[in-house]
């Protein structure tokens, strides 16, 4: 038995040492750190536009700095207010090239963010360190808890959905629409003046802090929830949303029927499609 602990002990350590190695990503943090700091591919036609507002920036700043002192050397009998409307000219040009420099790299920096927005509105911060090795299942949890709603359900599907999948050895991460708490309000399912917080949706659905994902208001869990299946290799999700309007945005996600498992209810038990669970979930 010893030699067998030490022989495994051996192994894992030799399997962290190659990935050290061959610096591959061992966590998602690994991962969304790799993909952003992957030098970009050049771009000629950013290269130009920004070579031709550079000249023009410099020599539009040369010609408004040289007018004057050429009217004053060489045309001194030039009309002034010519003069003041060449310079008036050179200076509102140059404004515009400005701007649109300034404009050009701005758009440059908002099209090349530095943290991904998985780990950025990560506000319990566990995502970061889920290893790349572990079975996941990612829940669209907004998405099954009006699925309990409809069935007279209310949050017990979701609960026990991902009771069973954790003791089955897979790692829950749940995404709720920021608007989950005013749902759940509406519902009854505490009083108006209570508090939002994560520890409601633990007594509710019966999660733990580090599952809870809820996204920021103004967007959909959906980009979230089909950006954690692309970047964690052994996932799949729990929806029965079938997010055909990011078909072409994610085709390595979608490209068969085991990405996601919908869920149904059937002969008084809630079930996965493509999934079967090793213990059955029976409703009361």
């Amino acid at each position: 038995m010893v030699f067998l602990e030490i022989l495994s002990y051996v192994s894992a350590k030799d399997i962290w040492m190659i990935h050290i190695m061959k610096h591959e990503p061992i966590t998602l943090g690994d991962k969304l750190a790799s993909v952003e700091h992957k030098k970009p591919r050049f771009n000629f036609g950013a290269w130009l536009r920004n070579t031709v507002y550079t000249l023009l920036n410099f020599s539009l700043l040369t010609a408004i700095s040289a007018l004057p002192l050429w009217w004053f050397l060489m045309r001194p009998d030039m009309d002034r207010n010519i003069m003041l409307v060449l310079l008036a000219a050179l200076i509102a040009l140059w404004l515009f090239v400005y701007r649109q420099r300034r404009a050009t790299k701005s758009r440059k920096k908002a099209t090349h963010p530095t943290t991904h927005s998985l780990l950025t509105n990560d506000r319990q911060g566990f995502m970061r360190d889920l290893r790349l090795d572990a079975k996941t299942v990612i829940v669209d949890g907004s998405n099954i808890y009006h699925f309990g709603r409809d069935n007279g359900l209310d949050a017990q599907p979701l609960g026990m959905i991902v009771h069973q999948l954790r003791t089955e050895g897979y790692r829950i991460v749940c995404f709720f629409d920021a608007n989950i708490f005013h749902r759940l309000n509406e519902h009854g399912a505490f009083h108006s003046d209570q508090q939002h917080s994560l520890a409601m949706l633990d007594d509710i659905f019966g999660l733990r802090r580090d599952e809870i994902y809820v996204v920021p208001k103004g967007v959909q869990a959906d980009k979230y929830i089909l950006d954690s299946l692309k970047h964690l290799p052994i996932s799949f999700a729990v929806t029965n949303d079938q997010f055909r309007d990011y078909a072409k945005k994610y085709p390595t996600v979608m490209k068969d029927n085991q990405w996601r498992k919908g869920v149904m209810i059937s002969n008084g038990e809630i079930k996965l499609q493509q999934h079967q669970f090793q213990n059955p979930i029976r409703l009361n």
